[in-house]
């Protein structure tokens, strides 16, 4: 469909006068709606501009921009600035854009230049309108990035027939109730919140087990090194040095020796005898320093090699319950693992299940509203029809 001069187009209307709040309520509408079907069939405008509306008795519809499509309007989306192609969500932007500029007769982004134009459009937020219902449809539909943006006409359309509805009623206070997903929203963060906790919680008994483990391994090298150092020095302690019983008894032959060749012939069997006498009894002597030297040692080496048997005992049984605590700590976190698993997939479901709902809802409240709104035209239908009466 091209324009003629008949016909009559947004920009038009637009440059006239400003436009009541329903009169551009009825244009969005009508708007989106052109919009929604034009997705549905799996297009894109990519360059809505007011230009490109044109206005008929009971709506609006849509021709191409008269521009080139390579213009920048202060209704071109960011990515389309960045070369990126048009898509449905470019269309959401303009549609926010043109909105805007319909309810408070200023463009939502403006500049003196083409340059001041591309960094309003990719940096700036149009200004507060006075409304925060018009506030919230404009921002969602003017975000900078695509993704962020409502990505159906079918939620602009709703939030469009609400706004409408609260424009009609707009003499009477209204019941302030957030929105649906603004409840979901806040459901979803605190099962995120219970979940990140639980998940500390889980990581917090991993690094005291690991602390648990690490004290009694350093418990017992401890153990072993002390033993090792009584081990150590009991070998280096001087043992008794044995008497030589040769060198001693050359030592008293000599001597002997030389008594007889110094005494007289009558004492040599005197000698002789004091000289066995003398060796025996040096001789027991000895054998009694080393037996009481062997048994005083053989009773420490004793003494240490059973404390040392049982540190090692004890070190052994403390092993023995690492190991059991760590097969049981193991048990314990697969099974609440698993059970944060099981958590997960159930939370996914739920997640989905909300999903779902959100959609469901939407579709409701859609419906909820059509029918507030005839029963808000019928009454007022009744009430004009009464007061001509």
């Amino acid at each position: 469909m091209s324009t003629t001069i008949d016909q009559r187009t947004l920009a038009s209307r637009m440059n006239e006068e400003r436009i009541p709040v329903s009169e551009a309520l009825h244009y969005a509408m009508s708007l989106a709606d052109a919009l929604r079907k034009l997705h549905d069939a799996g297009k894109a405008h990519g360059a809505l501009t007011p230009s490109s509306i044109v206005l008929n008795g009971s709506g609006v519809d849509l021709v191409p921009s008269p521009g080139p499509l390579e213009a920048v309007t202060p209704y071109t989306a960011p990515e389309v600035l960045q070369g990126q192609p048009a898509d449905a969500r470019s269309d959401i932007f303009s549609f926010g854009a043109l909105v805007f500029e319909m309810l408070t007769g200023h463009r939502a982004f403006d500049g003196e230049t083409q340059t001041e134009l591309k960094l309003a459009l990719s940096d700036s937020a149009p200004p507060p309108s006075g409304s925060p219902a018009v506030d919230r449809l404009v921002t969602n539909c003017v975000a900078k990035a695509p993704a962020a943006r409502w990505q159906r006409m079918q939620k602009i359309i709703m939030e469009l027939k609400l706004l409408t509805v609260a424009a009609r009623r707009a003499d009477k206070p209204a019941v302030s109730r957030p929105p649906i997903e603004t409840v979901l929203r806040a459901e979803m963060q605190q099962v995120e919140a219970r979940l990140s906790a639980r998940l500390s919680a889980y990581e917090q008994n991993m690094v005291d087990a690991k602390k648990i483990a690490d004290d009694a391994v350093t418990s017992v090298k401890e153990e072993l090194t002390v033993i090792h150092t009584q081990l150590v020095a009991l070998q280096e302690r001087p043992m008794p040095q044995n008497i030589d019983v040769d060198a001693l008894m050359k030592q008293i032959q000599g001597h002997v020796q030389q008594s007889i060749e110094a005494a007289t012939k009558e004492l040599h069997a005197h000698l002789l005898q004091v000289v066995e006498t003398t060796a025996q009894k040096h001789g027991a002597e000895v054998q009694a320093i080393i037996a009481a030297s062997s048994k005083q040692t053989g009773e420490k080496v004793n003494e240490t090699v059973a404390a040392a048997n049982q540190r090692v005992a004890a070190a052994e049984q403390n092993m023995e319950e690492i190991r059991k605590h760590f097969a049981t700590l193991q048990a314990n976190v697969a099974g609440d693992l698993h059970d944060v698993e099981k958590t997960l997939k159930s939370q996914a479901v739920a997640i989905e299940s909300s999903r779902t709902a959100m959609a469901q809802t939407d579709d409701l409240v859609e419906r909820v509203v059509e029918a507030l709104e005839l029963m808000q035209s019928s009454m007022i239908d009744q009430h004009e029809a009464a007061e001509v009466n």
